[in-house]
């Protein structure tokens, strides 16, 4: 009496095709990622090493949906009242430090303004209580733009979707030490595309696993 032949594993095979198929996509995924992380370092590299450029024009794209990060640009801010600071605590060399935010007013352009990180209060660092301080309003400023912060501007009803990462500004503002941030994009992005590598072997060990047991199934042991 020969024994009946074992039947196709209809709902493993569909199980293993659908896992296969979401890990391959999230493989492309990364891949797409990785590419997109190439491009961008090299268009962060080149923006960060430009010439600054006036800000109102960068505003003006910006204004029309234009990505304008990691644009090094210089703004002459209208004359202003010293005002506080708006406080963004932070770490610097493993202590609390306090970077201290303020408005750059710009008549004229699309925005109000656009919101200008100074840099560090040399006063606060080791402290993680949040300082106060009353700053003179920024006068002309060189520096990056980044995507803002979570933190707005009071004196602008309308600020510029960017805040300006000082560089350098004149005359500087007392007590505050600028501390540009640019140099950290590499590593925000390091680990982006990093995982394609992983997915694809999960891919094959799926693929591994499913031929083995399909073997066994038709090559059951004597």
């Amino acid at each position: 009496m020969t024994s009946e032949a074992p039947r196709f594993p209809l709902g493993l095979t569909l199980a293993a095709t659908v896992a296969l198929a979401i890990i391959l996509g999230l493989a492309a995924w990364q891949l797409q990622r990785l590419d997109w992380k190439h491009r961008q370092l090299a268009r962060i590299g080149a923006l960060q090493h430009a010439a600054p450029q006036p800000i109102g024009p960068v505003l003006t794209r910006a204004a029309n949906g234009e990505d304008v990060s990691f644009t090094r640009v210089t703004a002459d801010c209208a004359a202003a009242p010293p005002a506080p600071a708006a406080i963004r605590m932070t770490t610097d060399g493993g202590d609390w430090i306090a970077r201290a935010l303020s408005a750059c007013v710009l008549p004229g352009l699309p925005y109000d303004g656009v919101l200008v990180d100074r840099g560090f209060l040399t006063a606060s660092r080791g402290s993680a209580q949040t300082p106060s301080a009353t700053l003179p309003a920024p006068a002309q400023v060189t520096g990056v733009l980044f995507a803002q912060p979570s933190l707005a501007a009071s004196a602008l009803r309308r600020a510029a979707p960017v805040v300006l990462v000082a560089e350098t500004e004149i005359p500087a503002a007392p007590g505050v030490v600028p501390a540009p941030y640019a140099a950290d994009a590499a590593d925000k992005l390091q680990y982006v595309g990093a995982y394609a590598p992983t997915w694809f072997g999960l891919a094959g060990a799926l693929a591994c696993i499913y031929a083995a047991m399909l073997w066994r199934r038709y090559h059951p042991k004597q």
